[in-house]
């Protein structure tokens, strides 16, 4: 059994891996004395070495782990707990995700980040995060704010004041909020105070009084907040609140007052002392959020939950990490309100049940599931609260869908409002306008993400890699129905119901600064045969399961095979004629693994797919995938290199293939 310091040992051991640390440095970490760290690392040497570890020693140095089995000792990590399913490092392998957790980080928590902590916690290279600081340094340059560096760690530094208008800007900028506004106007409720106001008053108060708040908790709160002016204009508020004398001693609850008091400002009404009690609870769940235990719990249940309504439905609401945290912070302070017995009524609640009858059935009976709740009796107003939640997730998904659209006129200026405004009306379902620009202001960076320009000048001499449409700045109608034809050929808008391999392929792997080396080490020939005998389908299949069951629980074969067809029943699993991909639906292995067959004779597959000569196996791990995207690219790669598919199907030797697929990999990175 390791013990709880033994186990914060192997974790230094593990960040420090390349370099040596002497047992006094390490002492000094875990607070230890000298003489007990090397007790404990005698111990553990035993223990590293039978798990593809080595432990050196070297007089005058210190202490180095060293990794000679990587795939031994994940599996050492996975069963000790080391490496958490629910860690938050798989969010934030995308830069734009990286970027705004690193400036959550910084300026809604205010922390100091120490890069090379945040490199083995993201498993990201510390020289990609350097990177995306300096990318942030840039961004913070407007507002008069810089970053500060001392050896690893970096933080900002700036005034308040200066702080706060980033904060607005890019936490809190109008999409972020564009669903809480539709809301608004749907039901009028919130014509006294307007979003921003309420968001100002909250960041001011919280960020006075230290305490830490992410852009999705002010948001969760903001929407309390709006929805109590609503049910105080209606005659409605909480009844029979109480909270104990010490919860009235807290930071919270004078920062409740003080929110409370500006709101109330602004109104011209006043709030009963059971919303700012009510307030307060909300303030102590979200401003204690990592420190309760049951979080833990909670988020478990809550991620098998929409594991199961993803299977069960084909949403992936799982993949919105903004839906779960929101959810977890809903659930904190309505468990609180269930054992109190307080009843909260919904002044929207008609209106969800009149537009979104579906998605309310929908909640209802898959959290009526979910452990914490399924011991009371909860009335229909709480279900709304938390259909609210995915419909901000529907909303967000939806305005992913959009093709979006770069409009250029003259100058850029009111020509385009003209324009830009007549394209929001005639689609807005279906358009998201990214830019406006002027016709001397474009440039190539600006396409990046374009599907499609629509332009009032004439664009004929320049060439682009994506279509232009030419209009009339007043957007005639023979305009209109150019671009619906378009819109409509082209099928841009895709169902809610995604593909479920994106969620394999999750950021661009230039992104990712993976070592070659690293995903080497993932191309086996444990998972890879070539056949060249006769075999059905079902026979090549079964085959390499079997390799990809080594190391793995005992049931996990069945569950690939379960979650296979899983997948198989929501789509395609082709990438082309030859080239078959198959994956589970969600992930069930511990470790991340690609099994392939080689078929030069070709398999029968179905009457559509009489010809395939590559089976590329796909079984992403329930933990950590770093590699998986770079390998899916190589495959993509590989449609349409027919001169490296003739010569993999001549390879004769697994070492062969993986020199053909080693360039697949490079040519994709």
């Amino acid at each position: 059994m390791i013990k709880n310091k033994q186990r914060e040992l192997i974790s230094l051991l593990v960040r420090s891996k390349n370099s040596f640390r002497s047992s006094i440095e390490l002492a000094t970490e875990l607070s230890l004395s000298d003489r007990t760290v090397r007790t404990y690392l005698k111990d553990l040497k035993e223990v590293i070495e039978n798990n593809g570890g080595v432990l050196v020693s070297k007089q005058g140095y210190g202490y180095q782990l060293q990794i000679k089995d990587r795939t031994a000792f994940d599996l050492f990590l996975i069963e000790h707990h080391f490496l958490d399913r629910n860690e938050d490092q798989s969010q934030y392998r995308g830069v734009s995700e990286r970027k705004h957790y690193l400036l959550n980080l910084l300026l809604l928590e205010s922390q100091a980040i120490d890069i090379e902590e945040l490199s083995e916690r993201l498993f990201i290279s510390s020289s990609q995060l350097n990177k995306d600081i300096n990318e942030i340094k840039n961004q913070l340059l407007p507002y008069e704010l810089t970053l500060k560096r001392n050896k690893s760690l970096f933080w900002v530094e700036g005034e308040e004041r200066a702080k706060r208008h980033f904060i607005m800007s890019y936490f809190f900028h109008e999409e972020s909020i564009n669903f809480l506004q539709r809301l608004t106007y749907f039901n009028k409720f919130c014509q006294a105070i307007s979003f921003d106001t309420l968001t100002i008053i909250i960041l001011d108060e919280c960020r006075e009084a230290h305490i830490k708040l992410s852009d999705v908790m002010i948001q969760n709160i903001v929407l309390h907040l709006s929805l109590s002016i609503k049910r105080l204009q209606s005659g409605l508020s909480v009844q029979n609140l109480d909270l104990p004398e010490s919860a009235k001693m807290t930071l919270e609850y004078q920062v409740a007052k003080k929110i409370i008091d500006r709101v109330e400002t602004v109104i011209g009404f006043h709030f009963p002392k059971e919303e700012q009690m009510y307030l307060t609870l909300h303030l102590m769940s979200k401003s204690n959020f990592n420190q309760y235990e049951s979080d833990t719990e909670l988020s478990l249940s809550l991620t098998n939950l929409l594991i199961k309504i993803q299977q069960e439905t084909g949403y992936l609401f799982l993949k919105d990490e903004q839906l779960k945290n929101g959810l977890i912070q809903h659930l904190k302070p309505m468990l609180v309100r269930l054992e109190q017995n307080i009843k909260l009524e919904n002044p929207l609640l008609d209106e969800i049940k009149s537009h979104y009858d579906e998605l309310f059935a929908l909640v209802k009976h898959y959290f009526k599931q979910l452990p914490q709740l399924n011991k009371f009796t909860i009335n229909d107003g709480e279900w709304g609260y938390l259909v609210l939640h995915f419909l901000a997730s529907m909303e967000k998904l939806k305005n992913e869908q959009k093709a979006k659209v770069l409009i250029i006129c003259a100058t850029g200026m009111g020509s385009a409002q003209l324009l830009k405004n007549r394209v929001e009306r005639e689609f807005d379902e279906r358009i998201k306008i990214v830019a406006t620009r002027g016709y001397y202001e474009t440039n190539p960076d600006m396409l990046n993400d374009i599907d499609f320009i629509i332009s009032s000048v004439d664009l004929s001499s320049r060439v682009f890699k994506v279509p232009v449409f030419q209009v009339s700045v007043f957007l005639t109608e023979n305009d209109v129905q150019k671009i619906r034809r378009y819109l409509s050929s082209h099928n841009l808008l895709i169902s809610a119901r995604k593909d479920p391999l994106s969620t394999l392929i999750t950021s661009n792997p230039k992104d990712q600064s993976i070592h070659l080396d690293h995903i080497i080490d993932d191309l086996t020939a444990d998972y890879f045969f070539i056949c060249q005998q006769p075999q059905s389908k079902e026979q090549i299949l079964n085959h390499l399961l079997d390799r990809l069951a080594i190391n793995e629980a005992k049931d996990y074969k069945q569950q690939m095979i379960q979650q296979m067809e899983n997948r198989m029943a929501l789509g395609e699993i082709f990438f082309s004629s030859t080239i078959v991909v198959p994956h589970p639906a969600i992930p069930v292995g511990k470790l991340s693994k690609i099994g392939i067959a080689i078929i030069p004779k070709s398999l029968f597959w179905d009457e559509k797919y009489p010809q395939v000569h590559f089976i590329f196996m796909i079984s992403p791990s329930i933990y950590q995938n770093p590699n998986l995207s770079m390998m899916t690219k190589a495959i993509v790669s590989l449609i349409d290199d027919f001169d490296t598919q003739a010569k993999i199907l001549n390879s004769q030797t697994f070492a062969e293939f993986k020199q053909y697929f080693i360039k697949l990999i490079e040519k994709g990175a």
